[in-house]
């Protein structure tokens, strides 16, 4: 793939301000250069924390071409069952038979104003399909699912993404709408939570169907358990909803029996309740413009008046909802953060975090992490009460059984602080719980509503933030000037209509490496055959909870995929992989962060046996973040292995890509690979002369514990 401009942040930020007003003020560049808070040189040196939770997108659908994120050019994608990747969805919308992702062009093309599709709980357990993620194309809007936008057509976002962090696998917690996703932003759970209560999965209420019950304030009945804006609010921890009256019933505060009625006297009301343009006699409360409400916030900015935890909710036509459009918001974002910029003292220690309630249909290639059903669904070592919804069979549905609620869709997500500056990727897992969680690491107001599940396998947020050494370099950091959004809008409102490629090609994204933030993952997956006998075992060595998912694709007509939780320090023997009627395997293993086993072969002929002649030790060195092999041959003959080292992850000046060893009856060898000319990144393909089914593919990134840079295999779209 050919390389547009050079992978630095002052290039991205060219790139992304193409053919748009990129003059810049120079108190805010000087602003965003504000050294951080560093009193403690941690967590505490946060003291406000603002999070903008904007509306139904997906990270692939805003942020699948920009560099250095698991994006369209990830390397080893999920191969789905017809053997194609899961970039190949298979749809009737083409004569291919399939729908690849297109560049929506805002300036070639009416390509603001898509609409996603079906996101309810029925539509996107359909879409997963027990893991398979094959069923995109069942939905007849796909034609507005595949559809991404490049860094010209989101210039601010991109821009903002080069300058700060960007989490590039963070999850919306539910497969279903946005009031369920938002209750877990707000509560930590959807109803269910920790105690096994009724999840609630639709915009309608636990029923899934409109209630009698509606009045102005709410159209469902009033949902009873605790919130975690009570919570601050009991521990005498300051916060504050600003929020726009056509907000689009997004403040889910208005859903909660404590805050409906209000009492306007209270802080309830006045926090939580409250219009920005409330208090302003003459002003029309109905205006959806963003400007009263990114004058309360910098208001409250000017005066150094910011509460510990704000939340910001929008008026509906700048929410990013697919009816209106993403540069409407991103154009309310980037006035946001002016905002908060506009005083860099309050900047030098706040966290202002984006993210999106749900990915509102629009397609996004990440399996989600989920818990295993039952037994035959895989393993949790982690305790799973509160992750599924319970349905009879229903053919009107089709959906039936125990069915996990999350974690949902990929969505985009940045955090904007001087403790998140210079252009990095965090590849930890997370999902809305995790701002909770990152709120109760600062505040200790601990949130009882979260599963053990949620909280063992989605981070805090933490490892996004270099808390002990933000101000070791002040990066030269610019943003594009949005004010010719509209013009922008105009154009491409006079364009064609959006449409799915007659000729669809493979696209990928910019390459280049962006910086990469420490993730707490040391994981394995070891093969280990016995008697004939084919099994995996499974280990996680980290500091954090983590999901693993099989696929057998010598087994896709008879069962699986599989997924397994394993908490820090658990272990697992995944099944025996020994199937009736079947001598082969061909297990692809699917971890976070990039994390990839292929383990390939038979495990029987001629009715016999075979006891695998190669004992494979695989290890990665957390300190040196060198990688080592050591191979012992069990067998009575000579075996010629072949070692390959996939070109994108050079190795050293003393290594090669690629070499070949024989090794006689009962020798061993040990090879290893130092990682530094990739970042500690690998990807090493194994084969030997004894068979030609038998594979050995092992790919990931050695952690540390130090930031580094990402995936350099990261580059054209794989097929």
């Amino acid at each position: 793939m050919s390389n547009p401009f050079n992978p630095n942040r002052r290039n991205i930020i060219t790139a992304a301000s193409a053919g748009i007003s990129i003059a810049m003020l120079s108190s805010l560049e000087k602003a965003m250069a504000t050294p951080a808070n560093n009193r403690t040189g941690s967590i505490k040196d946060i003291e406000h924390i603002v999070i903008l939770m904007q509306e139904n997108r997906g990270f692939d659908h805003y942020f699948g071409n920009f560099p250095g994120v698991r994006g369209q050019g990830d390397p080893r994608p999920l191969k789905l069952r017809n053997g194609h990747s899961v970039w190949r969805q298979p749809s009737e919308q083409h004569r291919d038979g399939y729908v690849m992702p297109y560049w929506a062009d805002s300036k070639t093309a009416n390509a603001y104003v898509v609409d996603g599709a079906d996101q309810g709980h029925h539509a996107a357990t359909l879409i997963v399909n027990d893991g398979h993620y094959d069923q995109w194309g069942l939905s007849k809007q796909m034609h507005n699912r595949m559809a991404y936008y490049k860094a010209s057509d989101l210039p601010f976002y991109h821009a903002l993404a080069a300058n700060f962090t960007i989490l590039d696998a963070y999850h919306c917690s539910t497969l279903t709408q946005t009031y369920p996703n938002r209750l877990h932003l707000w509560t930590g759970c959807n109803g269910a939570g920790k105690v096994g209560g009724i999840p609630v999965l639709s915009n309608y209420g636990e029923d899934e169907t409109p209630s009698a019950n509606m009045d102005e304030d709410m159209p469902i009945k009033a949902y009873e358990w605790t919130t975690y804006a009570e919570r601050l609010e009991k521990a005498g921890v300051s916060w504050k909803v600003y929020q726009e009256y056509d907000n689009f019933g997004d403040n889910i505060l208005s859903v909660f029996k404590p805050f409906r009625p209000c009492d306007k006297n209270s802080n309830l009301y006045k926090r939580g309740r409250s219009w920005v343009s409330e208090h302003k006699e003459g002003v029309d409360r109905t205006r959806s413009d963003g400007v009263q409400l990114v004058e309360a916030f910098k208001k409250d900015v000017m005066a150094d008046k910011l509460p510990q935890v704000s939340w910001i909710v929008t008026a509906a036509a700048l929410s990013e909802h697919p009816r209106w459009t993403p540069a409407d918001g991103e154009n309310l974002t980037a006035k946001l953060i002016e905002a908060l910029l506009s005083n860099p003292k309050v900047f030098a220690k706040t966290a202002f975090i984006i993210n999106y309630d749900e990915a509102g249909g629009f397609y996004d290639h990440m399996l989600p992490p989920m818990p295993p059903a039952s037994e035959a669904d895989g393993y949790s070592g982690v305790d799973v009460t509160g992750e599924f919804k319970d349905y009879d069979a229903d053919p009107h549905i089709g959906v039936k059984g125990k069915q996990p609620l999350g974690l949902g869709i990929r969505i985009p997500s940045m955090i904007i602080s001087p403790w998140t500056r210079g252009g990095y990727v965090c590849s930890e897992v997370f999902d809305h719980t995790s701002t909770i969680k990152f709120i109760e690491k600062r505040f200790g107001v601990y949130e009882p509503n979260i599963s053990d599940w949620r909280r063992a396998i989605c981070g805090d947020l933490t490892s996004a933030f270099d808390f002990k050494t933000p101000n070791n370099k002040l990066a030269d950091l610019k943003l594009p000037n949005t004010d010719d959004y509209k013009e922008r809008l105009a154009y491409s409102a006079m364009q064609p209509s959006l449409k799915i490629p007659e000729l669809q090609t493979a696209g990928g994204q910019v390459e280049g490496q962006m910086g990469l933030r420490p993730a707490p993952y040391r994981l394995r997956a070891d093969a280990v055959t016995k008697n004939g006998n084919f099994f995996v075992t499974l280990a996680n060595e980290g500091t954090s909870g983590a999901v693993f998912t099989i696929h057998d694709h010598a087994a896709y007509d008879i069962s699986g995929p599989w997924r397994y939780t394993l908490d820090k320090g658990q272990s697992y023997k995944a099944g025996n992989w020994n199937l009736k009627d079947r001598d082969i395997y061909d297990l692809h293993i699917h971890g976070p962060n990039g994390f990839y086993r292929h383990f390939a072969g038979r495990t029987v002929s001629n009715d016999k046996p075979i006891q695998d002649p190669l004992e494979i030790t695989f290890n990665e060195d957390y300190k040196t973040g060198a990688i080592t092999i050591a191979i012992i041959n069990k067998s009575d003959k000579n075996i010629e292995i072949e070692l390959a080292m996939d070109d994108e992850y050079k190795v050293s000046g003393s290594e090669q890509q690629k070499i070949t060893i024989i090794l006689n009856p009962t020798k061993s060898a040990n090879i290893s690979y130092s990682l530094v000319n990739s970042s500690g990144w690998y990807s090493l393909k194994m084969s030997h002369n004894q068979s030609k089914n038998w594979l050995r593919h092992y790919a990931g990134h050695v952690e540390t514990g130090k930031a580094s840079k990402t995936d350099p295999g990261i580059g054209r779209m794989v097929l």
